[in-house]
């Protein structure tokens, strides 16, 4: 009969607090969720700066990349801005670059938020042509290795430590580490002796 009554004690409780409208306003508590990228089908990064200029990603060869997609309307992406921007200082001198890319909201609409967003992080507009880019939630971000190619996608808003971020982040860099030292040639000294 305890089952029941407890049952019955959590549906009540539930509805008092819809009723009150203190359940709505409670932040909803769901980790972000990793998803590989679908290996070989590597997005183009087809974006715009905010006055319109197209964004160049040569420059981002050899550093790990993390495209964040957010819109003006998502909460949890506005939420989450100020840990990215945390995160990036914390690895700054590392070759990590952060990007924010505005999902199609109305310039005027950026305009406004723009006093929000963090300063060292720069932001972008996805282009028109952009089809890899649409995802059915936001925010959602995207996590390349030092080669451009995509390899994670993070959806749903990072937590307070910047997690699973920060540890895609720290694995992508050791294993281009990794990789840079396999890479280097190997030099064989010969030593003779008297």
């Amino acid at each position: 009969m305890r089952a029941p009554a407890a049952g019955l004690l959590a549906r009540c409780l539930h509805a008092s607090l819809m009723a009150l409208g203190l359940l709505a306003a409670m932040p909803s508590v769901q980790a972000a969720q990793v998803v590989r990228w679908s290996p070989g089908n590597t997005p183009v990064l087809a974006f715009d700066t905010l006055d319109g200029r197209r964004f160049d990603a040569a420059g981002l060869m050899g550093k790990v990349v993390v495209a964040n997609f957010w819109a003006v309307w998502c909460a949890p992406c506005r939420e989450e801005l100020p840990l990215l921007s945390q995160l990036a200082t914390s690895t700054q001198g590392q070759p990590v670059e952060y990007l924010l890319v505005n999902t199609g909201d109305a310039p005027t609409a950026m305009e406004k938020m723009r006093s929000r967003m963090p300063a060292n992080l720069p932001s972008l507009r996805l282009a028109a042509d952009a089809q890899d880019f649409r995802f059915s939630s936001l925010p959602a971000t995207v996590v390349f290795d030092t080669r451009m190619r995509a390899r994670w996608v993070v959806r749903g808003a990072i937590d307070a430590q910047a997690e699973p971020l920060r540890s895609l982040i720290a694995a992508l860099l050791a294993e281009a580490n990794t990789n840079t030292r396999a890479a280097k040639p190997l030099h064989t000294v010969l030593l003779v002796g008297n």
